[in-house]
């Protein structure tokens, strides 16, 4: 047989063998390097080798991811409930929002740099501890001063006891409860004789800017800056965490999937972690409707000296973000081998080398074209979306007179059915479509305009300021007769026939609704003389009976609000993943991970730090009536509506326009950009041969290339 004819037979016979099965790369006794292998140090059995891919991955760390969500977002859904028991204003808890990025901007550089120098999955695990952890201590400003808040809610329910045992009777009640606490109005002249408190002005006790309001909710007390320490830690711990998460999931993802591939699970991961907010809104919105010593009270959300469970959601979610975290515990390093050692920047163990390494790559960054232009324009557009996020659940609260466990939930519901489904189409749309980088941008650019006019329907959606008696109304033989809103003194107007000789004071907030859909600024504005159960009585207006709170407002414009707002939320989110892909791909290889740090630390200044804070300020400016006591100003208690709504939406209009100038300069610079880096799969197979060749005879480095013709495993 000629050698010709050999050739032929043996080629013939090998293509009748059976070709390998796709799988992972093993050694050569059939085993995975320990890098690549499930479970923790020694413990690796063979069972769960099936866990080491992408999908499984994506699903562990999605649980994870999400839990850390509802922690960072948590805290925004009860803002108002904080700032009343703690006597905080909004620039002050702004402040509170703000320090989880003061921990972000410490490491953040650092971790972004060395994320391929560490076991990524283990870091994701110690970050979803921490989390964890971080919310625990938040929950501890309510145990520190547990007692004070317990006596706070047996003083509430005493308050009814004795009015209840009393009959009626005005003056027992008011040797129980300090007058203060339910203003009502006293017409003998001398109080000696009837053994009845009458309120007096705060100027005889203390030099006071501002209001007293009922059972001191909303003032300051001793554990207040008890409470804004141990929150702070908490946010400093969870900015902390929350710093190497990003970039080492990108970096984890991106190097073990094809490249086309990373939008999809990174939009899966988006996703589910987009839901974090709308689980934190909506469980708000139960422990709101809990009293917050989970005691029977007998007042309801709408009373003004309610204050809702805050601290249950930091307990539970901490708990659970730590029971979820140990599946990351036991992934391994890697989950395919990466490119040759041949092909990777040079690497020096000096602290001078990487530091060198460091500055250059920064510097690429900042000079990119691109990658600039397109970071700044996030940054602006985070910092009126991190603004009005902290703050959506109150200016509905105060826009729209809804109890806070009302403003959570429909928070909540806005992002479980724009938010995430918005994540999820962007990622769906890059991928499927396959949109180039200048695609990605000519989408960004659409959903900014888009996002222009819904802001600007803002400003039309919205409510009246409310008409109060005793503060911005006078009540003249119980017939209304409005007289505009006082911006100098708003607490110095007085009503002239309701509480005529009642001797009410006009440092005393404690809003009440009479049966005829009126507003009084306590009950003592509109007459009343006794309190019966949870209402007052014996009112000179208001059709002889008040109930505490404001009066449900007959403004209809909250749902088209709703509306607005989940289509404004559907394309915030829609341009996620498309702006995610252009950062991604218009730096080098080298410096990926790098900018995702950088991108976010930039994004985490400019944007979420400062938002809160300037959001926070911008808020107190719009208050019209501010709780207050000898201690000092406290909450607001009452915003100017109009002021408030024009204010909130234009510090969101306008970077959103400076945003979309910005995204237009990328696109100009885009045009011309060659260098994107895009090694997707085809690329990589005309590599693998070459690769394969050059690296025979080097059992190690074998372990550390691309097999020829090799595939990842399916995702489950």
């Amino acid at each position: 047989m000629s050698k010709k004819e050999q050739q032929v037979l043996d080629g013939a016979a090998e293509q009748l063998q059976p070709r390998p099965k796709k799988g992972r790369p093993r050694h050569k006794d059939g085993e995975l390097p320990v890098d690549m292998r499930c479970g923790f140090g020694p413990c690796s059995p063979a069972a769960v080798q099936c866990c080491a891919r992408m999908g499984v991955f994506v699903g562990a760390y999605s649980i994870c991811g999400l839990m850390t969500s509802v922690l960072s977002m948590y805290i925004m859904s009860q803002i108002t409930t904080i700032e009343k028991q703690f006597g905080l204003s909004s620039s002050q808890s702004g402040l509170l929002l703000s320090c989880n990025d003061i921990g972000y901007l410490l490491t953040t550089l650092l971790a972004s740099y060395f994320a391929r120098k560490v076991h990524i999955p283990r870091v994701l695990w110690l970050t979803v501890i921490v989390y964890g952890v971080a919310g625990i201590i938040c929950s501890l400003a309510y145990f520190v001063s547990k007692d004070f808040i317990v006596k706070q809610g047996a003083q509430i329910s005493s308050l009814f006891t004795a009015g209840n045992s009393s009959g009626g009777n005005n003056a027992s009640l008011t040797l129980v409860i300090p007058s203060r606490q339910y203003p009502m109005c006293n017409k003998v002249s001398d109080a000696s004789s009837t053994g009845y408190a009458v309120v007096v002005t705060n100027s005889s006790k203390c030099d006071m800017d501002g209001a007293e309001t009922s059972f001191g909710v909303g003032e300051p007390n001793q554990f207040t800056n008890i409470a804004m320490t141990l929150i702070a830690i908490g946010m400093v711990l969870q900015g902390l965490a929350k710093a190497p998460r990003y970039p080492f999931l990108t970096t984890y993802v991106d190097d073990n999937v094809n490249k086309k591939n990373t939008a999809m699970y990174m939009g899966i991961i988006s996703g589910v972690a987009i839901f974090g907010p709308a689980i934190a809104f909506s469980v708000g919105s139960v422990f709101s409707r809990q009293y917050v010593t989970l005691q029977d009270v007998p007042i309801s959300p709408r009373h003004p000296a309610w204050i809702g469970a805050w601290w249950l959601g930091f307990l539970v979610f901490g708990i659970i973000s730590i029971f979820v975290s140990f599946p990351l515990l036991f992934f391994p390093r890697k989950l395919r081998p990466r490119p040759p050692k041949a092909k990777q920047p040079k690497t020096d163990s000096s602290v001078k080398q990487a530091l060198l390494g460091f500055l250059k790559s920064l510097f690429r960054l900042v000079s990119n074209s691109v990658y600039m232009p397109l970071t700044l324009s996030t940054c602006v557009i985070l910092f009126g979306v991190a603004g009005m996020i902290a703050f959506s659940a109150k200016y509905l609260e105060t826009q729209f007179f809804i109890p806070a466990w009302k403003a959570n939930m429909l928070v909540g519901l806005m992002n479980i059915v724009a938010a995430s489904i918005g994540t999820v189409v962007g990622g769906c749309v890059v991928t499927k479509r396959k949109l180039s980088p200048l695609a990605c941008i000519r989408m960004l650019l659409v959903v900014g305009i888009l996002s222009v006019v819904q802001i600007c329907l803002g400003y039309v959606f919205g409510c009246p300021n409310p008409d109060i008696v005793g503060f911005n109304q006078e009540r003249l033989g119980c017939f209304p007769d409005i007289v505009g809103f006082n911006q100098e003194s708003p607490l110095d107007i007085s009503n002239a026939s309701c509480a005529t000789g009642c001797g009410c004071d006009p440092h005393t907030y404690f809003p009440v609704c009479g049966n005829d859909d009126v507003n009084y600024m306590t009950p003592c504005h509109a007459g009343c003389t006794k309190q019966e159960n949870l209402t007052f009585a014996g009112c000179s207006c208001g059709g002889g009976r008040v109930s505490p709170g404001l009066c449900e407002t007959s403004c209809d414009m909250l749902y088209p609000y709703l509306i607005n707002n989940v289509f404004g939320a559907f394309l915030g989110t829609l341009g996620m993943m498309p702006g995610f892909i252009v950062m991604l791909r218009s730096v080098s290889e080298a410096d990926k991970s790098m900018a995702v740090g950088f991108s976010s630390l930039l994004s985490t200044l400019c944007g979420w730090f400062a938002g809160p804070v300037v959001f926070g300020i911008v808020i107190d400016s719009a208050c019209r009536i501010w709780s207050a006591s000898c201690s000092g100003q406290g909450a607001c208690a009452l915003y100017d509506n109009i002021d408030i709504r024009v204010k909130m939406h234009s510090y969101q209009l306008v970077p959103k326009v400076l945003a979309v100038l910005l995204q237009v300069i990328v696109y100009w610079r885009a045009r011309h950009k060659t260098d994107w880096s895009l090694r997707h799969e085809d690329e990589e197979d005309n590599t693998d041969s070459d690769t394969e060749d050059a690296m025979k005879g080097d059992p190690e480095a074998e372990m550390d290339t691309y097999p020829s013709k090799w595939r990842p495993d399916p995702i489950y």
